[in-house]
């Protein structure tokens, strides 16, 4: 059973998690963690589902958006994904098909059948320190005295949090050496890896490779119109006039908007570190990351 913790740092950030098996895991994380993660494990997959799996802060609802214009043939703005972490099974087995399923959860807690290749994967990654930058802007922008009550964060304390692993969804280091193991040993064909730089740099390149994964076939006018609707720039207009669709996102917010989009640029850390910070990060990074596959672009 998940128990309760609380996380201080040394300058007075604090969050309030559950940790379940060595992880720490949301307060609305379903249930008593243990029991909905089982009931992920043996999730009946249809074979039109796709789960989008990432690190926070690494493109989860972009790539949300771009997968359900894709996956419906339409070209309209659906908002905050459903999330595996967040719903429970009931409700997720009365939606209708093809579902879009997000996750913060590792590759290892997914259905069995995905694990077997059923469905459809897709994974994105991006640098770790606009991930910490970006992360450190969406919390601040959490109002609601629901959320103040649970956490409070200032620059060097979630630095802290994320460099020893005590976030909301583990460790950035530990998920990444996950996905090594997963490139290295699953033998399925139905995991597609994208890098977050890459689509800032050449989206429409991306949103092809995305249809052919999907098996999905649409001209060249419709991918070129995705690429347009889907631009970052577009995503933070849509972003701002949506209204918050679940209510994760009522108990979070004020003006019940989701505080999702930024700026999405490659290098915005370097506003946030200071020499010395960016030093230890480099150090830690280049020994943890050591023997990884990954290879990722700071600016």
């Amino acid at each position: 059973m998940a128990e309760q913790v609380e996380i201080r740092s040394k300058d007075g950030s604090f969050q309030k998690l559950l940790k379940y098996d060595d992880r720490y895991y949301v307060p609305n994380f379903v249930g008593n963690v243990k029991d909905h993660l089982a009931a992920i494990d043996v999730m009946e997959v249809r074979e039109d589902d796709t789960f989008i799996l990432t690190y926070p802060k690494s493109g989860t609802h972009w790539t949300f958006t771009l997968v359900s214009m894709l996956r419906t043939g339409t070209t309209i703005y659906r908002g905050s994904p459903t999330f595996l972490d967040y719903t429970d099974m009931e409700t997720l087995d009365k939606l209708p098909s093809p579902r879009v399923l997000a996750t913060h959860l590792t590759f290892d807690f997914m259905p069995k059948q995905v694990k077997e290749g059923k469905g459809k994967v897709i994974t994105i990654f991006r640098n770790p320190k606009d991930v910490l930058s970006s992360l450190f802007t969406f919390l601040t922008k959490l109002d609601h005295p629901d959320f103040l009550s649970r956490y409070h964060f200032k620059w060097e304390g979630l630095l802290e949090f994320f460099m020893e692993g005590e976030t909301y969804c583990g460790s950035w280091f530990d998920y990444i050496q996950n996905w090594d193991k997963v490139m290295a040993e699953h033998r399925g064909n139905n995991v597609m890896y994208l890098i977050y730089e890459d689509m800032i740099q050449d989206l429409r390149s991306n949103v092809q490779k995305l249809a052919m994964f999907l098996g999905v076939s649409f001209g060249p006018d419709y991918l070129d119109t995705v690429t347009k609707k889907c631009t970052f720039l577009n995503m933070v207009t849509e972003a701002t006039k949506a209204a918050a669709p679940s209510e994760q996102w009522k108990e979070v917010t004020k003006n019940k908007t989701l505080p999702i989009y930024r700026k999405g640029e490659v290098g915005d850390w370097k506003n946030y570190f200071t020499v010395a910070q960016n030093e230890y990060f480099d150090k830690v990074y280049n020994e943890k990351m050591e023997n990884s596959s990954f290879d990722f672009r700071f600016e």
